[in-house]
């Protein structure tokens, strides 16, 4: 996790040596809060397991393209590459009696990201012009594991996805910004609403995020 966040300020630190144009390099940091879980029965010990996830953390790095529309309206398609992680709360998988266990396995996924947004263009003032935008945004993960510190008690990591996974690789979200367009980059604020059901069965799972982005056109 830390060296994917080194990695994503690094590449972020090397926007700015870049002219304006209309390609984009873009860094988010990223903040993951999963969904409630559905399909639960609503008694005191259902409510709790509804709560089954903690918050976590992530990165975002990747690219995207301006296409003005009309005037101020522009189409943004975008390509990037993603790190999620958080972990379950308040879970014993396993425990032995010498009072070793396996507390709030971490999880993490990687893959791809393709936001396509419309926005517009305006100024609150004439020294700063801003961006608003939304638009569905496309996510695949080829990748992903639950974590465990106690390898001697649960053995290696468990497939988040596949044959013995119970989450879907492919989830779409939909899209809300607002941006500032500053003179060296536009740095801005974003939400993604989990709009894709990720658990197959009974279940119901979403995953959202917020993100504070970086981009530097060149």
């Amino acid at each position: 996790m830390k060296k994917i966040l080194i990695l994503i300020a690094l590449l972020g630190s090397a926007l700015f040596s870049y002219a304006q144009g209309p390609w984009g390099v873009r860094a988010a940091f990223d903040i993951n809060i999963p969904g409630r879980v559905g399909g639960i029965a609503d008694t005191e010990a259902g409510n709790l397991l509804k709560e089954r996830y903690r918050q976590g953390y992530g990165g975002t790095i990747g690219v995207v393209y301006d296409h003005w529309l009309s005037g101020s309206i522009f189409l943004q398609p975008g390509l990037s590459l993603f790190y999620d992680s958080y972990s379950y709360k308040d879970l014993i998988i396993m425990e032995d009696g010498k009072g070793k266990e396996e507390k709030d396995p971490s999880l993490y996924k990687l893959g791809v990201r393709i936001p396509v947004v419309v926005g517009y263009s305006y100024s609150l003032v004439d020294v700063l012009p801003m961006r608003v935008y939304t638009g569905p945004e496309f996510n695949y993960a080829f990748a992903g594991d639950i974590r465990f510190k106690n390898r001697d008690l649960v053995g290696d990591d468990w497939h988040l996805f596949g044959k013995n996974g119970d989450q879907r690789r492919f989830d779409i979200a939909w899209k809300i910004g607002l941006a500032a367009e500053l003179d060296i980059a536009i740095v801005g604020v974003e939400a993604a609403i989990g709009v894709t059901d990720l658990f197959p069965g009974n279940l119901s799972f979403r995953d959202n995020r917020v993100s504070v982005s970086v981009t530097r056109f060149f």
